[in-house]
């Protein structure tokens, strides 16, 4: 299928690497949700607790790891890893939420400038629709991406979000990070919809978001 006139057609990179912002994120959700801040009742501590310190201990390592390596991007493959990681527990959406608001945050504060809070509406749609631009591409390593129309349409073809499957259940981030760029651009609550998925076949991962 051709690209609509407005889609940006990208050239991989022979070795397509995703900002540090990502996995970090996922790391750091996971780890979240691992720290022994709660003992349930029926809980044996001497199975768990060995288990969820043990999994953080690794974790704050890789996470000193990529916050050394500063702005240098992770393999794509490596943060595909984590991501099947991830999918793998039992509570993998709830990581993934927390993860994707933790990303929205994060670009959130690289890309909006100081003043963004007195400009008119339509100047934030503006500079947001730039930032999606800039960063969606980086975030997916996808090989073509656009963003148009009222509501906002991000379309990725390619990159991480086609080679990890999965149902489609690893865009819960991106839609979650996603929605929260959106809202802290705009003040709003925007709403959020993946109305076609690469993890579930379809040729390209379409997000609307309700702005």
């Amino acid at each position: 299928m051709s690209a609509a006139p407005d889609d940006l057609v990208l050239t991989p990179r022979p070795e397509e690497t995703i900002p540090p912002v990502l996995p970090l994120a996922l790391l750091e959700s996971i780890r979240a949700h691992d720290r022994p801040s709660e003992v349930l009742e029926e809980e044996d501590l001497t199975a768990s607790m060995p288990r969820r310190l043990g999994l953080t201990d690794v974790i704050d390592s890789q996470i000193r790891r990529y916050r050394e390596n500063g702005r240098r991007g992770v393999p794509m493959q490596e943060v595909a890893d984590l991501f099947r990681l991830v999918l793998r527990r039992p509570d993998a959406e709830a990581i993934l939420k927390e993860a994707g608001a933790r990303v929205g945050r994060e670009l959130f504060s690289a890309t909006a400038p100081a003043a963004l809070r007195v400009l008119p509406r339509g100047a934030r749609l503006m500079l947001l629709r730039r930032a999606l631009r800039r960063r969606t591409r980086r975030l997916t390593g996808a090989t073509t991406l656009s963003v148009r129309g009222s509501p906002l349409e991000i379309r990725v073809a390619g990159g991480l979000t086609a080679a990890l499957g999965q149902d489609g259940i690893a865009c819960t981030l991106y839609a979650r990070a996603l929605q929260e760029l959106a809202a802290l651009y705009t003040g709003g609550t925007p709403t959020v919809e993946h109305p076609a998925c690469q993890g579930r076949g379809a040729d390209a991962c379409v997000w609307a978001l309700g702005v």
